[in-house]
């Protein structure tokens, strides 16, 4: 029975890495596509998990992952850009800039 159990958390556990793994791949791929469709340079070709959120304004997609990355504009490096990955929808792209947001669905 113990055996079981472990086995079972195992292969729980392998899942929920690949599953992180996957999405993480997403993320840098959807904020790699927007930096350089907007002239903008993806640092280090890198998104890292900030968390997970809860989205009250909309119950059907109630949770997804939150990706951030940072970003340079003509040799000057920026913070603030996220991704926001939601099962079964694409990504959400969100970088702050000096004239507000950009926002772009990928």
């Amino acid at each position: 029975m113990t055996g079981l159990l472990i086995l079972v958390f195992t292969a729980l556990a392998g899942i929920a890495w690949w599953r992180l793994s996957q999405g993480k791949e997403m993320a840098r791929h959807a904020a790699s596509a927007v930096c350089r469709q907007h002239g903008l340079v993806l640092m280090d070709d890198t998104v890292m998990l900030r968390d997970v959120q809860l989205r009250q304004e909309d119950p059907v997609r109630a949770w997804g992952f939150k990706y951030q990355f940072e970003f340079a504009r003509n040799g000057v490096l920026h913070q603030g850009g996220t991704v926001l990955l939601t099962p079964g929808h694409g990504a959400t792209v969100v970088i702050a800039t000096d004239n507000g947001q950009l926002i772009e669905r990928v």
